[in-house]
């Protein structure tokens, strides 16, 4: 079954129902289901049936609409993220799987054609191929293309859907792109139930706690960053029953500030991978208790550690990948069946003969009181240890002979940082992540 199957199933069996509400306007099953029927009709002349089409939109809905309308056709689409520049857009064009590429505006270094409302180029045959494809996150330079049988996904729906308690009356509320695999899956997972999406592209938490309270929202899914730009501002919302969340770590004022504005929720923590889709998950409560722990396999999968790097067995894995599947990442399992990641190669620094996990360090950091970022930088000296440079934001009054105090609680001494900075703000790239280039020159 095709993922846009699952729209035009409820269209046919409850099309009333509303399916979309982006930016306050709302949309029905039926609605949503004739415009994407719309511009099914626009891409059929375009020959693009087994291509895989790399769709460059910056409006989230019409991200959605355009993913659905390709895979109707028979395309195999890929959304490309809208912050990628032009030239790493070519790259993707020369060097990546690529058949086809439909963008919102035109950029240099590709011939494009005018149809409709958007450009398109394709010069390539393609192989046939069904589905859709997903882009890596890039963290080591040009993104990787992974392709995926559309059960990859909607066969694991009702296992994650169950767990997260997603039925036909939730609503759930999401913020940006939709070419961010979390945000495309959990749409798709709550279109399966036929249930609504609530969402918005717009950037001021006020106007996401004002809808997720007139909307009556039961779902909330943010990636850790956004969430703690929700919990800034006023509000209370009681008819949330989850808070979904994965890509980052949670701190100690986030899990706090979660339980003032949504008291009858529960926060639920995901780790997984563009290859692996959901791996494991933990509860706020054991979050605080384990903190650098992703928590228990989801239900069918199987999670082995081998040489320290996390192996997985899943049916939900992409298009050829070998099981057990591994992304490189470090962990351990403890006693009681909890998954903890400890980061990726690179993340691991070594101080006096011993391995310190990066990621262990920073989620005991990030549990303390008076810490809302946090960043490590490892300088490496003539002796070949590495010094770890503990970089704060938060309230610097706490003092650090408290936070040394607070990790010597539950980290050994080789593991605790030795210089630490505090900041304004960690610098990020557009992308989000850490702008470790900038970072270093802040520590002079």
């Amino acid at each position: 079954m095709k993922l846009v199957d699952m729209l035009f199933h409820h269209s046919q069996t409850d099309g009333s129902h509303c399916c979309l509400l982006w930016n306050g306007k709302p949309m029905s099953y039926q609605e949503v289901a004739e415009v994407v029927e719309g511009i099914a009709d626009q891409l059929r002349p375009l020959s693009v049936k087994g291509k895989v089409l790399g769709i460059r939109l910056s409006d989230p809905k019409a991200q959605l609409f355009y993913f659905l309308a390709a895979e109707q056709v028979g395309a195999v689409p890929l959304l490309l993220h809208e912050y990628l520049r032009a030239e790493e857009l070519v790259s993707l064009w020369q060097q990546r799987p690529l058949d086809g590429i439909l963008s919102d505006e035109p950029f240099a270094g590709i011939a494009w054609n005018k149809v409709g409302n958007f450009y398109f180029h394709s010069d390539r045959k393609g192989e046939g191929r069904k589905g859709f494809a997903v882009l890596s996150s890039g963290s080591s330079g040009l993104p990787k293309v992974f392709f995926r049988r559309d059960e990859s996904w909607s066969d694991f729906f009702p296992v994650q859907n169950g767990i997260f308690h997603i039925d036909h009356d939730s609503k759930l509320y999401c913020q940006g792109s939709m070419a961010f695999t979390g945000n495309l899956n959990m749409v798709m997972a709550f279109l399966y139930e036929g249930a609504t999406i609530v969402g918005t592209s717009r950037l001021f938490p006020k106007t996401w706690m004002k809808e997720i309270q007139e909307k009556r929202v039961t779902h909330v899914y943010m990636i850790p960053s956004k969430l703690s730009a929700l919990c800034r501002v006023k509000g209370e919302a009681d008819q949330v029953s989850h808070v979904l969340t994965g890509s980052q770590l949670m701190t100690e004022k986030l899990l706090s500030g979660l339980e003032r504005h949504f008291p009858k929720s529960r926060t639920i923590l995901y780790y997984g991978a563009s290859e692996m889709s959901y791996v494991s998950y933990i509860e706020g409560k054991d979050i605080r208790k384990r903190p650098d722990s992703v928590g228990r396999p989801f239900p069918g999968i199987h999670i082995s550690i081998d040489q320290g790097n996390i192996m997985v067995r899943t049916p939900y894995a992409i298009e050829g990948a070998p099981q057990p599947v591994t992304c490189h990442d470090l962990g351990r399992i403890d006693e009681e069946g909890y998954l903890h990641f400890l980061g990726r190669k690179e993340d691991v620094y070594h101080v006096k003969g011993n391995h310190v996990s990066k990621q262990k360090v920073l989620s005991h950091l990030l549990m303390l009181p008076g810490i809302e970022e946090a960043e490590l930088v490892g300088e490496k000296q003539p002796n070949g240890d590495d010094r770890i440079v503990a970089c704060l934001v938060g309230d610097p009054s706490v003092g650090n002979t408290a936070i040394l105090h607070g990790l010597e609680e539950k980290l050994q001494s080789w593991e605790l940082p030795s210089r630490i900075l505090w900041l304004t703000q960690i610098p990020r790239t557009s992308t989000g992540k850490t702008d470790k280039k900038r970072l270093r020159e802040l520590l002079g």
